[in-house]
């Protein structure tokens, strides 16, 4: 019987590039986890739109002529899910499918490779594909790659350079925010000390562009995981005294010294020969619950605490590898929450004593959501000894003082936190809901959990865990009903059902701008004609994205449920973004807001309709101004905060100003020309922003502009330590 064989038509190279990668920012983030798979210590993207180029380079490997061969150019090989592992550094590979080169194409028109395997014995490569001409090539197998091979010097040590060039893609703020979301958890934290370059968790990903908002997006993002702190530890030792700053992230630095002679295995002596002299830790604490703000998911920032997580111990700058990672815990710091120990061996009793109406030290961290870096110089410091293998400090008098400093502050941070705890229990005992209730009998449950016969305790938890849901999802519905009022009286109602058909129209319209933007004709005049529709549309669909922006916060169920204390200015730089439509070249400045101030707890939804209804009338303030200025500032006087939105429109009466918050009063001062185009708001704003700063526990109202402002709203409340 007569045979035939498949074959593979070219255009599969698109369709699986567009298919599997799918978005710019995915495609781009490929290629940087080839250079980490590639063993590389340092990944460079520069993004070059201006100059219609991306160039993507790491110091990794390399490839050799046979590596390009059997691996780079075969499609889909597997040869990475088989490795498992990295080559020299056995780190886990992040790809498997063989199509990361596909998203190159995706990218951009053309590409130029450059390539010097570590172990290049003078060789090295270069290659060319123009993409256009592989997809045209008819059979998959026809389409060629040129290449050259080099035998004179090349211009890197080794590793890879991918020259991108004819760019298919338009780049935007949130594809960058994109990219370093996909990026971010590979990078470990503390980038600022050096890790040496045998270890395999030295991995950087610099971003340069000629665009230079995108590089502060861009690094923004990738250090996004270390702003989510929920407390912070700051320790000094200068010639045996302590001093340590333990802040809260609702609060301000508590400021506390200790000695280390005073340290339990010292006995109130202190040898400078023999005991720690200098040193510094830090150390940050997170609560991986909840919606994380800067879009990081819980689940990838769980997985990231797994590899990164713990206390690490730098002597001179170089990381120590035994410390800080999760099999070696140190600072007992597992051994001791699994025991449920309820005192510390090294606070004094005195100490303890104040907290004895507490549960002490129940809330000690486990090293799943711990991040640490302790500083030593064993240089200058007689009682520090590196151990032969280099990789730790031998057992002396000194390194035990370093894991009792280090100790002591988490011990004492235990302490605050509970303490905090009672006080907040207190505070809500009165109006205390049902499923916190039942949430404090679970937290019972777990601290007894070893004391319990196994049977006994899985039959209660499940019983607490299934009254715990129904009070959960019934106290939900009652408070999104209510936090809805406001949110759904400025966007109205179906607006969330037309945010969501417009995402999908949207995504419908760049299909046929891309389509139009790949179309080829002989007819010049027909051609001109094809790219000027395809630009409108572009800046159509900018325009209407802008609009529908203005309901981002609706659209996300967990932006209506969740109430938490969210960081003001990721908060207000979002509004930014949300209303520049409605701006209309107003300079909007946040810049001037505390990075670390937290706004009291609320959801997103009822944060966006309070500060939406604010920008909204200071625009509209603004439209006949000369001066066109919005500049947010934040305040803290004692335990106040206050967040002041200050603009150039045309003011209000100081002594009338209270009758604006009520509903459908308005103090339009703008050209009737303006009102006859739909300027101006309704008079609901404020009274919304009125209605929502109540319940969730703020005083707003105007108050005196400073100088060269017309008008200033505050927004102020009292933080309960």
């Amino acid at each position: 019987m007569p045979q035939l064989k498949f074959t593979i038509d070219s255009a599969l190279l698109r369709e699986l590039g567009e298919r599997l990668v799918g978005k710019p920012h995915i495609a781009l983030a490929e290629l940087v986890k080839n250079g980490y798979d590639a063993d590389a210590h340092t990944v460079t993207i520069r993004l070059l739109p201006d100059q219609d180029r991306i160039e993507v380079q790491d110091d990794g490997h390399g490839m050799d002529f046979n590596d390009f061969k059997n691996f780079w150019m075969r499609i889909g090989t597997t040869h990475k899910d088989q490795k498992r592992v990295s080559k020299y550094l056995k780190r886990a590979m992040t790809g498997s499918k063989g199509v990361g080169r596909l998203s190159v194409q995706f990218l951009a028109s053309e590409l130029r490779l450059y390539t010097v395997p570590q172990e290049s014995k003078g060789e090295w490569l270069e290659a060319y594909v123009d993409w256009s001409e592989a997809v045209r090539a008819g059979n998959l197998t026809n389409a060629s790659v040129r290449y050259t091979r080099h035998h004179n010097s090349p211009e890197f040590e080794k590793g890879t350079l991918l020259v991108l060039s004819g760019l298919k893609q338009r780049w935007t703020v949130s594809a960058i925010e994109g990219l370093a979301r996909e990026l971010w958890w590979l990078q470990p934290p503390f980038r600022n000390f050096t890790e040496g370059n045998d270890s395999k968790s030295s991995f950087v990903i610099e971003f340069q562009s000629s665009q230079k908002k995108f590089e502060r997006v861009f690094n923004d993002q990738m250090r996004a995981i270390l702003d989510v702190w929920t407390a912070r530890l700051v320790g000094e030792n200068q010639q045996g005294n302590v001093k340590l700053a333990i802040e809260f992230a609702d609060g301000l630095p508590q400021r506390y010294e200790y000695c280390i002679a005073d340290l339990p295995h010292n006995n109130g002596f202190y040898d400078s020969q023999q005991n720690l002299k200098d040193g510094n830790f830090e150390i940050r604490i997170f609560t991986l619950k909840n919606r994380q703000p800067y879009g990081l998911k819980v689940e990838d920032a769980r997985k990231y605490f797994e590899q990164h997580g713990g206390v690490h111990v730098y002597d001179g700058g170089f990381r120590l590898p035994y410390y800080g990672i999760p099999t070696n815990d140190w600072l007992r710091l597992e051994i001791d929450h699994s025991h449920r120990v309820f005192l510390s061996d090294l606070l004094p009793k005195e100490l303890q004593e104040q907290y004895a109406h507490t549960q002490r030290l129940r809330y000690l961290p486990t090293l799943e959501r711990i991040f640490g870096v302790v500083n030593v110089n064993t240089s200058v410091e007689p009682g520090l000894k590196i151990m032969i293998t280099r990789d730790r400090l031998a057992d002396s008098k000194a390194f035990e003082d370093l894991r009792s400093m280090v100790r002591y502050a988490i011990d004492l941070y235990a302490m605050e936190e509970a303490r905090r705890r009672y006080e907040e229990t207190l505070s809500k005992r009165a109006i205390e809901t049902t499923s916190e209730r039942f949430e404090r009998v679970e937290e019972v449950l777990d601290y007894y959990e070893p004391q319990i016969p196994k049977e006994v305790f899985t039959e209660i938890r499940a019983k607490v865990q299934e009254a715990t849901e129904i009070a959960v999802a019934s106290e939900a519905r009652v408070q999104e009903e209510t936090g809805l009022l406001g949110a759904l009286a400025t966007a109205g109602i179906s607006a969330v059902a037309y945010q969501h058909e417009l995402h999908k129209q949207f995504t419908a319209i760049r299909d046929i701008i891309d389509r139009i933007d790949r179309i080829r004709t002989d007819d010049q005049q027909l051609q001109q004609s094809l790219e000027r529709l395809g630009k409108d549309l572009a800046k159509w669909l900018e325009r209407a994205e802008a609009t529908n922006a203005l309901f981002d916060y609706l659209a996300d169920a967990e932006n209506i449920r969740t109430r938490t204390r969210f960081r003001a200015a990721p908060v207000l730089k979002d509004i930014k973004r949300q209303t520049r439509f409605l701006a209309r070249g107003i300079d909007v400045d946040v810049s001037q807001v505390d990075p670390e101030l937290r706004l009291p707890e609320a959801t997103l939804a009822e944060w966006g309709a309070i500060f939406q209804n604010i920008f909204t009338n200071a625009f509209n303030a603004m439209l006949d101004s000369d001066k066109r200025l919005l500049e947010i500032s934040s305040r803290t006087n004692g335990r106040k905060r206050e967040i002041l939105i200050q603009d150039t429109g045309y003011g209000v009466n100081l002594k009338d100003a209270e009758r604006l918050f009520q509903p459908f009063e308005r103090e339009a001062k703008i050209s009737p020309t303006r009102q006859a185009l739909g300027y101006g708001g309704t008079g609901l704003g404020l009274t919304i922003v009125r209605l929502l700063a109540d319940r969730i526990g703020c005083q707003v109202g105007f108050v005196e502009p400073d100088d060269g402002f017309s008008t200033a709203l505050s927004l102020s409340w009292r933080e309960i330590r």
